[in-house]
């Protein structure tokens, strides 16, 4: 074997390495847990008008290919659709988004109050592909307004003084291929879940 051959070899040699390099990377970021601060929050106060209320969240949708999240901001008159008893959606490229028949461009705006039975402190996290944006009593607690993949906020920590009903606003938007919207918690005392229908209700 000549010189040049082994030049060749050492150079092929140093792409596999390369690329195997890169593939490793990709995996452990894929698996590896978020290293995000925690966020944390306070203020807003339970709604009053607690009459009526029914199970779910009430959700409207819209049909377009969004990019942004700010593009739900002014939209109304979409179309209801059933109440979404709670936040626990992943699809894959064929599947339907949240309540809708269709697996791509799909909008929506989810209204309704969660309930925050105790004072102190409740941790969120949220799982969006795409863009997102949460309020919870009007505080904005969360926004990832790009199209992305499935991926979850940073422990997102909400102070109550005055345990209640609290408004509950999530404007959400699948492009294209997989989608995700998922919320999880951790109230005061208790452990990691999705959160439970019983908390969600909407007017």
């Amino acid at each position: 074997m000549n010189a040049s051959h082994v030049s060749m070899l050492t150079h092929r040699m140093a792409i596999c390495i390369n690329t195997l390099a890169i593939a490793a990377t990709l995996v452990l970021s894929a698996i590896a847990p978020s290293t995000a601060h925690a966020e944390t929050f306070s203020g807003g106060q339970p709604d009053a008008d607690t009459d009526n209320l029914k199970p779910g969240l009430a959700v409207s949708y819209f049909f377009k290919y969004f990019d942004h999240i700010k593009e739900l901001d002014n939209l109304s008159g979409g179309k209801p659709g059933e109440p979404l008893e709670k936040l626990d959606h992943i699809a894959f490229e064929d599947g339907k988004v949240l309540g809708t028949d269709r697996p791509m461009g799909v909008g929506a705006h989810i209204r309704g109050l969660i309930h925050l039975d105790k004072a102190g402190e409740y941790t969120f996290k949220l799982q969006s592909n795409d863009g997102v944006k949460l309020l919870i009593g009007g505080v904005l607690l969360h926004t990832d307004p790009e199209i992305h993949a499935a991926r979850w906020s940073p422990d997102l920590i909400y102070t109550v003084e005055t345990p209640g009903w609290y408004n509950f606003t999530l404007d959400y938007y699948q492009r294209k291929g997989t989608s995700a919207l998922r919320l999880k918690w951790i109230p005061p005392g208790g452990e990691e879940e999705i959160v439970p229908p019983e908390a969600y209700a909407h007017r």
